[in-house]
Parts: C-alpha cells; sequence; structure tokens
C-alpha cells in the first residue's frame, strides 16, 4: 500500500471522520465514488472551493460549527476531509492538523506543520481578525470606563519572592493594597475568578521553576492546584487554594535553595553567611578574606568557580537587593539608604544601583513605591 493511502487509513481510523476523493469533470468539482458518510450540504461549495485550493497547503473552511479540509493531489483530483466537529480541532491534544499535514507532505513534498496551517490558512485567518476585532472593542470599552488592571509591578514582586524563596517578600507583596482591578475573564463572576486563579498559579510555578524547581514536579504541582480550583465552589475557596499553593511553591524553592547552598564549598557557605549579616557594613574582598583567614585572590578565584559570579559583583548584589524593599516600602531619603547599607556615597550607591537595576534608585522608587 502506498504511504499516502496508509496516511488517509490511519488519519481516518484515529479521528474517525469521512475521507472522499474528488475529480474535476467539465469545470465542475463531483465525488469520483459515492460514499460519503456525512453528505455536505449548503454552506460548502465544493466548486468554489476546489478553484481556490492550491496544491502546496490545504484549504480549511468551516460554518455552523463543520469543518472541512482540502488537499489537492493536482489540478483535477483533491482529498477532501471532513465534514468533522470545529470542535475535533480545537483541542490542544489532538493530532488533527500535524495528520492533515503529514497527507499534505506526502503529496506535495512540502514540510507543514500545524503551527502553517493556523498562520496561512483563510479559517484560522478568519478567527484571528474576530479575536482582534474583539479585542480592539475591549481595549476601547476599558478607555471610556478608565478601567485599570491590578499593577505589573506587584506581581513582579510576589513572583520575585517566590523565586528567591523569600517569605517575607511574599507576605508584603500580598497584602498590599492597589486602586487597579483584577480583569474579566469569563462572563460567569466564579468561571472567571477561576480563570483567574489558573493563570495566577502558571506564573508562580514557573517562578518556582526559575527559583530552581525541576519543571515537572513545578508542572505536576500546578495541575494539582488547577483541579483544586476547578472543584472549588465559592470565591473564597478559590483565593484560598492560591494563596496556599503560592506559599507551599515558595517553601520548596527555599528547601532546594539551602540544598544547593548545603553544596557549596565550604568557604562559599561562610562567605554568604557574612554577606548576609553584615548588610549594614562596609562588605569587600579584602575585609571577608581577612575575616577567613585567606587571601583576596585566592577566596575570589574559588567563589568564581563555584558560583560563576565574582564576589565583589555578589557582595554589591546582596546590598542592592535588600535596599530595594526599602525603596518600596519606606519612605526614608534615599542618601540615608545609601548610608545605611554602608556605600560610599550617595552617587556610588546610584552608580552600583543603575549597573544592577537598569534604572536609578529614585526610578525605581517611582515605579514601584508602595508605602503601607
Amino acid at each position: 500500500m502506498q504511504p499516502l493511502q496508509l496516511a488517509l487509513d490511519y488519519f481516518q481510523r484515529v479521528h474517525h471522520c469521512p475521507i472522499s476523493n474528488w475529480q474535476k469533470n467539465n469545470r465542475c468539482w463531483a465525488l469520483e465514488t459515492k460514499d460519503l458518510s456525512a453528505p455536505l450540504n449548503n454552506d460548502f461549495d465544493i466548486n468554489q472551493l476546489g478553484s481556490q485550493c492550491n496544491t502546496d497547503i490545504p484549504l480549511i473552511t468551516g460554518a455552523h460549527g463543520k469543518i472541512i479540509v482540502l488537499v489537492k493531489l493536482n489540478q483535477q483530483k483533491l482529498i477532501l476531509i471532513g465534514p468533522v466537529s470545529a470542535d475535533q480541532i480545537s483541542e490542544p491534544h489532538q493530532t488533527f492538523l500535524e495528520g492533515v499535514c503529514l497527507i499534505q507532505n506526502l503529496i506535495s513534498a512540502t514540510n507543514l506543520h500545524a503551527s502553517d496551517l493556523i498562520s496561512q490558512t483563510r479559517y484560522f485567518q478568519e478567527l484571528r481578525q474576530a479575536q482582534q476585532k474583539s479585542a480592539a472593542q475591549h481595549l476601547f470599552n476599558a478607555h471610556e470606563t478608565s478601567f485599570r488592571h491590578n499593577p505589573y509591578d506587584e506581581e513582579q514582586r510576589e513572583l520575585n519572592a517566590i523565586a528567591t524563596g523569600n517569605k517575607e517578600q511574599l507576605k508584603k507583596a500580598l497584602n498590599e493594597s492597589f486602586t487597579g482591578s483584577y480583569g474579566t475573564l469569563a462572563q460567569n463572576p466564579l468561571r472567571s475568578f477561576k480563570n483567574l486563579a489558573i493563570v495566577d498559579l502558571g506564573l508562580v510555578a514557573r517562578a518556582a521553576i526559575k527559583g530552581g524547581m525541576d519543571y515537572e514536579d513545578a508542572f505536576s504541582l500546578n495541575d494539582s492546584y488547577i483541579q483544586s480550583i476547578e472543584n472549588a465552589r465559592t470565591a473564597d475557596e478559590i483565593y484560598s487554594i492560591t494563596v496556599n499553593g503560592k506559599f507551599e511553591y515558595l517553601q520548596l524553592v527555599k528547601k532546594i535553595q539551602q540544598k544547593s547552598l548545603a553544596s557549596d564549598h565550604p568557604l562559599v557557605q561562610r562567605v554568604k553567611a557574612e554577606a548576609a549579616i553584615h548588610l549594614h557594613e562596609p562588605l569587600t574582598v579584602a575585609t571577608i578574606a581577612n575575616h577567613l583567614h585567606v587571601t583576596p585572590n585566592y577566596l575570589s578565584a574559588l567563589f568564581k568557580t563555584s558560583t560563576g559570579m565574582a564576589l565583589k559583583s555578589y557582595l554589591n548584589l546582596c546590598k542592592i537587593n535588600a535596599s530595594q524593599n526599602e525603596l518600596v516600602y519606606s519612605s526614608l531619603p534615599i542618601g540615608q539608604i545609601a548610608v545605611n547599607y554602608a556605600f560610599a556615597s550617595t552617587s556610588h550607591y546610584d552608580q552600583t544601583f543603575r549597573k544592577i537595576c537598569g534604572v536609578s534608585p529614585r526610578r525605581y522608587r517611582q515605579l514601584h513605591q508602595k508605602l503601607e
């Protein structure tokens, strides 16, 4: 049996849809054999569609919840797949579109994938245009009502807390007040809240992966939380599940990072401990090396080999990360914050902050400050 026929037979068995052969006679397309198990209705004009179909990419079109696919063998013959339910090709784990691509690739020696059909075929282009129209209307309505979403920077503080295993930072971020509102993701309020929670926990899982958690473990835990959210019956229950999920991910990340710290060279562990304890004191490679009774060059080389980061850069990073909380949650003058973290001057603090964060301390405060 030819590869094309094998592919067609397999496709038909897997997807349980009719497949028929059509031939052009006197400018009209007609079935080669009268064996179409799901006859076409007036929604599909094969004569018109056949003339629009190319030999290098399938034509996909739909009407009233039904889809057909035309794959052209040549100018005189084509294969018609369907009609099938539109749901059949929208399921994320279905291989319908990849199967169509395989059939086309066997016919025309192309290298199509499902993403090519979504980006190039008329059916999906019409869906995309409808979505763009809906998005434009939604944006217009939001502008008309002066709607504001919850702030992006608050979300980033939550995610950063989880990625770094910082429980106190997560508590502060969760307790912040803001003027915006959560978006509406469904007409039913409970369904909308569930969708928001699912998106939220998806971001949290990725933050935990960034913090060192195995991605399979992170996604499996995420699946479990999503199932719990789906079974929830009230908004309070959904909120409780979401918050508990954030703290569970944080604790898992913290354990991983503590285990990683324990595997560091003993001197590297002592350097990190010294940095955490003495953030408000002048910290230099020389002073730490002196405390640990080793030479600065040896300590710098060991730290770089063990962590991939220069020791001086690590010390500055610890101070800048700690100072960010004071910029966000206090009204202390920036000069005072520079003094608190033992920088030589406000300009030195500003220069170091810009190098690490990409903006000045003043601008960072303008963007993120949340006074309690």
